[in-house]
């Protein structure tokens, strides 16, 4: 029977290195079990690079659907996401992400316009709408609103944003849901750690779904909201009862007062 022994580093902790035996027959480990899609024998961070790497090109076309649009990227952040992606853990040479999407090389501060002489592919590139929201769900955008053209010009008439918003809709709600399956493969040793740290009593009272049911039932012998919502239903009734007789009472008087004056008011003509 065959063994690999792989080294992984914890998400958490860089400096961590647990030796794992993977059986290659039975698919099994004997001492982590380890999320499905990860390859073994390969640090989590490059690990956690290279599965972002493969969303991004599963969703990269060349070509657009029909009633989409261009969002342009500043090349520069491009080429620093691919260097963050393609690179390797190494101490003397630290990764570092790209940052947030802003474009802010692309416009003039000064002006508060997009700068002048941009030229396409060497300062801005252009990507589908659904690369573009998964870019923001993983970097984010520090606030800044995307470039959408319907064609790569730059200085081509920009899409209204309200054609915007509805053209990013569905596509932000999928990228959420895949950066969220993407950073959940790499959550599981930070839920064991939390896990380890809870107290007995806390397991107990807080993770046992049944337990406090069943000492309320205990206690205090089944809810009584029916009978207090009834009971105040009724004390409702009566007093609207109570509202409206007065109000009677009150128009009747009213009514009253009117006919003797305008008698009165008769006899003295009269």
């Amino acid at each position: 029977m065959m063994k690999l022994m792989g080294s992984w580093r914890s998400s958490t902790r860089s400096t961590d290195v647990e030796m794992v035996d993977i059986d290659l027959e039975s698919g099994q480990s004997d001492s982590l079990t380890l999320p499905p899609g990860l390859v073994p024998g390969r640090p989590l961070a490059e690990e956690r690079r290279r599965l972002e790497r493969e969303l991004i090109l599963k969703y990269d076309t060349r070509e657009l659907r029909r009633g989409e649009a261009w969002f342009l990227i500043e090349t520069s952040w491009l080429d620093g996401w691919m260097a963050y992606i393609l690179s390797e853990d190494d101490p003397d040479c630290p990764v570092v992400k790209p940052g947030p999407l802003t474009n802010y090389t692309l416009f003039d501060a000064k002006e508060y316009c997009i700068k002048k002489d941009l030229v396409a592919t060497k300062h801005y590139r252009g990507v589908n709408p659904q690369v573009y929201a998964l870019y923001a769900e993983l970097y984010g955008t520090a606030g800044a609103k995307p470039i959408a053209r319907w064609t790569l010009d730059i200085y081509a008439t920009p899409v209204m944003i309200d054609d915007v918003r509805e053209m990013l809709h569905p596509h932000e709600l999928r990228a959420r849901v895949e950066v969220s399956e993407l950073n959940a493969k790499f959550d599981f040793d930070d839920e064991e750690e939390d896990r380890d740290q809870e107290s007995f009593l806390y397991r107990c009272c807080c993770r046992c779904q049944f337990l406090v049911p069943m000492v309320a039932k205990l206690c205090c012998a089944g809810p009584t909201y029916a009978r207090v919502s009834v009971m105040d239903e009724k004390n409702n009734r009566k007093k609207r009862k109570k509202g409206r007789r007065r109000r009677s009472y009150d128009d009747d008087d009213d009514d009253e007062s009117d006919s003797q004056e305008e008698s009165e008011t008769r006899g003295l003509l009269g």
